[in-house]
């Protein structure tokens, strides 16, 4: 399955632009990347804090069946987890179900599967948040950024296309 990649400058939310590139312009798969997300959302309606160089972004594809929803979770966060040791040569990123990377037992990474009906098909959006370069202030949780640890700047485009990359070889393509 060949997966385009769309940019944008700004968007309200990732996730939700999957389902509009879906019901209005019958586009079936795709990664949604943005400089800028003014509503991202995490798991229950909480609200995912966007800042601008960090990685936001949605995969969006058709899938057979609700139990195929309920796996890309786990699915997804080996495919981040994965992509993360290969960039950053570092093998300490622990994953916290059920849908968190940590990484000093600070939150990095959060991802959001969401799915939809559109003309008796079924699609799954998962969202993934990454702090690359900045990490937000949270009062419930700490949270870092791989530049802090690293000292190592990536841009959101090499990002994607080293997860698009990743995400082919293990999950769409096996």
């Amino acid at each position: 399955m060949g997966l385009a990649i769309y940019y944008y400058d700004t968007l309200d939310n990732t996730n939700d632009e999957a389902k509009k590139l879906v019901e209005n312009y019958n586009i079936s798969s795709g990664l949604i990347i943005t400089d800028i997300q003014h509503n991202g959302r995490g798991r229950f309606g909480n609200k995912w804090v966007s800042m601008k160089d960090n990685f936001m972004g949605s995969f969006f594809f058709q899938v057979n069946s609700y139990k195929d929803i309920k796996k890309l979770q786990l699915d997804f966060l080996n495919i981040l987890l994965n992509c993360l040791k290969k960039v950053f040569k570092f093998n300490n990123f622990v994953i916290k179900e059920p849908n968190d990377i940590l990484l000093h037992q600070k939150k990095i990474s959060g991802i959001l599967v969401e799915s939809f009906k559109f003309k008796n098909k079924l699609f799954a959006v998962v969202g993934i948040g990454l702090n690359l370069v900045k990490s937000p202030t949270l009062s419930n949780y700490p949270t870092t950024s791989l530049y802090k640890k690293f000292k190592k700047k990536i841009t959101i485009r090499d990002f994607a296309v080293t997860l698009l990359r990743e995400m082919k070889k293990t999950y769409l393509c096996s």
